[in-house]
């Protein structure tokens, strides 16, 4: 573990190359920080890029604690509330009989999460929230595929193929073959939101980097795409926290 110091404050950093890594990307969590950063990159530089970002990465640890604080993990019971499509839908946690299929359903406005009677303690919770996700998974998978369509043909690019990933740190991904991986939690933001999201990606396929061409292509398609951008970032803990 690496550190430097800032002032009186100390921050801890582990540092993850890779071999198709061109930039360098900072991740602060509640626990941990990580640098990821190109196989050939000097820790001098890093270490530079360090000490210019760490009045930034303080701010962002400040704000993840209170964040934390603010929204503790979930403990998936009744009464819990979850985010589908930009919207808040309470949770209700059902049981059945022995040998009977686990189901999700939204009904009513609820989430209703079906259990196994010998599920209990950590073993429900653990039930709940792996019932919970597949069913994340399976409508972010079917949004996606009735979105991308449509905003490809705007754009007159089509990817090789398209993935749904747990993916920690990101909400989408393309890489140069023209796979774009798209975060499960996608799901849970409105439908603008998504296809921002979808866009950015799709764009990619364009510019494969962050330009000042590559941020106006994605105004074609979404103008207020930084109302969008803004939402992710005020709503990130949430998502990323269920």
């Amino acid at each position: 573990m690496n550190c430097i110091q800032f002032g009186n404050k100390q921050i801890a950093y582990e540092i993850i190359r890779g071999n198709r890594k061109k930039t360098v990307s900072v991740h602060v969590g509640l626990d941990a920080m990580t640098i990821r950063a190109p196989k050939r990159l000097s820790e001098e530089n890093i270490l530079m890029i360090m000490q210019k970002k760490a009045q930034w990465i303080i701010n962002r640890q400040e704000r993840i604690k209170r964040e934390s604080q603010l929204h503790p993990p979930k403990e998936f019971v009744s009464g819990e509330s979850f985010l589908y499509l930009g919207r808040q839908y309470r949770l209700k946690v059902l049981r059945s009989a022995n040998g009977c299929n686990s189901t999700c359903h939204l009904i009513n406005g609820r989430f209703q999460v079906k259990i196994t009677n010998n599920a209990h303690g950590e073993g429900a919770k653990a039930a709940v929230e792996k019932i919970l996700i597949n069913w994340y998974k399976k409508h972010a998978e079917k949004k996606i595929n009735e979105r991308l369509p449509y905003l490809a043909l705007k754009l007159g690019k089509q990817p090789t193929i398209v993935q749904i990933k747990d993916q920690k740190h990101r909400w989408g991904s393309c890489s140069l073959s023209g796979v774009i991986r798209f975060n499960w939690k996608i799901i849970m933001a409105p439908v603008s939101v998504m296809d921002y999201l979808i866009t950015h990606e799709l764009c990619h396929l364009i510019y494969p980097n962050h330009s000042t061409s590559f941020w106006e292509k994605v105004q074609t398609i979404i103008p207020d795409y930084k109302i969008k951008r803004n939402w992710l970032k005020e709503h990130n803990f949430t998502i990323n926290n269920p």
